[in-house]
């Protein structure tokens, strides 16, 4: 049986397929991180994972806004 995917329709479910998005941007930087034997191609790895938790941590705050109200 295939999944059918919701669209997301509500502030807080766009922001939460947003964060699902940049959790797996964040995750798939982090293990090509840990495979990268190039200095150069490790700092650039490094600051696009970065760059996805600074994404991830402004989402959750303005999800967390939301939820309050």
């Amino acid at each position: 049986m295939s999944e059918v995917k919701k669209t997301p329709h509500t502030p807080i479910e766009i922001l939460q397929a947003a964060l699902l998005k940049e959790q797996s941007s964040y995750a798939f930087y982090d293990e090509m991180l840990q495979q990268s034997t190039v200095g150069f191609v490790s700092d650039l790895l490094e600051e696009l994972r970065d760059a996805e938790f600074h994404h991830i941590k402004m989402i959750e705050k303005k999800i967390g806004a939301l939820e309050r109200g």
